[in-house]
């Protein structure tokens, strides 16, 4: 049954017991009561996720969807949203929460720490990994390229028409938090990075490459479905350190920091929705959970409640976790992030 026909079907069944209710209420009132009044039950909050641009993003709501209405009974609206305007929505309580944050430690400071608008609502369980990526095949005929010397060196083997006479560095939606055009002045690589505008088009532009044993160079991150699809591997940057944190952004000249991805949600949520907030707060899965949701939907083409449904359906101890479970711990982003 679609989560769509099950509202529907528990809407019916709301009418019918309210009419029953309703019943009663005249019953006892033509019993003898001096007084009538009919007792009303506020409709319960519209719940707002925000989906990010990857399909991580979206693998976590559908299923959290699926489980706040069917299981909580609460409405449930996806919204697509950047990364950073998500901040200031949850903080209002337009947005109810987000269920997967890469780093963005400034904001975490002034929402979390500085005003406490915005809850941090634990870890999602995945740790994420930002870096520089090559499809393998392309290592395995030129292994210098396995660290940032050797793609220095090597920079003209990624020579586009879009780019001559400089190499291509692809990334992925310009509302990505990058460091790859800070990476490739300070490092002195000969290359202009490139916005494919969005993880599906760099996807498209990957995967063409791929297909065509061609030399492409990508801003690419994990946990992510498509890893799983082709075989990659990073490329080593120098190492990141705190002093290299706390550098301007376009001097930033080391690799991505570790990211232990958080989940945040409005600071009111506990209050207008406590079974919902208890929810997100015990949110956790892992990256092949994430992953496996994510492949049903991009490969399987299943619909986001199909997957959710699949996933649910064969994981219901872990679902169960959710619903009832304690917190998640919680980590704050570090510096950088």
């Amino acid at each position: 049954m679609s989560i769509k026909s099950s509202r529907a079907l528990r809407l019916k069944r709301l009418v019918r017991w309210g009419g029953a209710i309703a019943a009663g209420t005249v019953l006892l009132s033509a019993c003898g009561s001096s007084s009538s009044s009919t007792a009303t039950t506020a409709p319960k909050p519209t719940i707002t996720l925000v989906t990010n641009s990857w399909e991580g993003s979206l693998a976590n709501n559908v299923v959290a969807q699926y489980v706040i209405e069917k299981d909580l009974h609460y409405p449930v609206k996806l919204l697509d949203l950047a990364e950073i305007p998500a901040w200031p929505a949850t903080a209002s309580g337009s947005v109810s929460a987000v269920l997967e944050v890469w780093g963005h430690y400034n904001h975490y400071q002034t929402y979390v720490v500085g005003n406490h608008e915005v809850i941090n609502a634990g870890l999602e369980g995945p740790t994420g990994n930002i870096g520089w990526y090559i499809p393998t095949y392309l290592l395995k005929s030129h292994p210098e390229l396995a660290t940032w010397q050797g793609v220095k060196a090597d920079w003209q083997l990624f020579v586009t028409p879009q780019t001559a006479p400089q190499g291509e560095f692809l990334d992925g939606a310009p509302s990505y938090v990058t460091n790859d055009a800070a990476l490739v002045k300070t490092l002195g690589i000969n290359m202009k990075v490139v916005y494919a505008g969005s993880e599906a088009a760099q996807l498209s532009q990957i995967e063409t490459a791929y297909k065509a044993k061609k030399p492409i160079i990508f801003y690419w991150y994990t946990p992510q479905y498509f890893n799983h699809v082709y075989s990659f591997s990073q490329v080593t940057l120098p190492p990141f350190t705190q002093a290299c944190a706390k550098l301007p952004a376009a001097d930033i000249n080391c690799a991505y920091p570790p990211y232990y991805l958080y989940k945040i949600m409005n600071s009111k949520l506990p209050t207008t929705a406590p079974s919902v907030a208890k929810f997100i707060q015990a949110f956790n899965w892992t990256a092949a959970d994430q992953n496996s949701v994510s492949y049903d939907m991009a490969v399987n083409k299943l619909s986001g409640p199909a997957a959710a449904a699949k996933f649910v359906n064969s994981h219901q101890s872990l679902v169960q976790s959710w619903i009832n479970g304690a917190p998640t711990a919680k980590k704050a982003p570090v510096l950088g992030t």
